[in-house]
């Protein structure tokens, strides 16, 4: 079992289980948002696509695509199909990134200006983070609408994975 593709599945699993329940919103629920988070649904599931499918480029030294707008929210098959690339590609990526002890980072990744030198582990952490987070913002959107987000914790994952097995 590879560690490292192991922390990034249960990403993938718990972006593809919160699209599915943000399909069934109407317009002014994608657009809600609540002081804290980063902004409307649909703004925030397209900055997780984003940002899933524009790490792969610094693990492989390869260009950024370009960002998907968030505004106006481009439908969810757009999103879903751009998360989907995004989350196979970091799997497929991660494999490699024991090859690349070091990568360099310029431009708004990180926040700030320069280059920057890192392990690129860091990154696949950053990948984990950036999207936990902003489904976290999400689904406190969803719960102050009355919606009842779906379950994003490890423990799905290890269940739904079938990962717990009973002894």
């Amino acid at each position: 079992m590879d560690l490292t593709l192991e922390l990034l599945r249960p990403n993938t699993m718990m972006n593809e289980r919160l699209v599915e329940v943000c399909r069934h919103l109407t317009d002014d629920q994608v657009a809600a948002t609540v002081d804290g988070t980063y902004g409307g649904i649909g703004a925030t599931l397209v900055h997780i696509a984003n940002g899933r499918i524009g790490y792969v480029p610094r693990l492989v030294l390869d260009e950024k695509p370009d960002h998907l707008s968030e505004d106006p929210f481009p439908g969810f098959e757009i999103v879903a199909e751009r998360l989907g690339r995004g989350n196979a590609l970091l799997e497929e990526t991660t494999a490699r990134a024991s090859e690349l002890p070091e990568i360099q980072v310029s431009g708004d990744d990180p926040p700030g200006t320069g280059t920057w030198r890192m392990p690129a582990s860091l990154i696949l952490l950053q990948a984990v983070n950036h999207a936990t987070e902003h489904r976290s913002q999400i689904a406190t959107i969803l719960t102050q609408l009355g919606i009842e987000p779906p379950a994003m914790d490890g423990w799905t994952f290890f269940f739904d994975a079938g990962h717990m097995i009973q002894v």
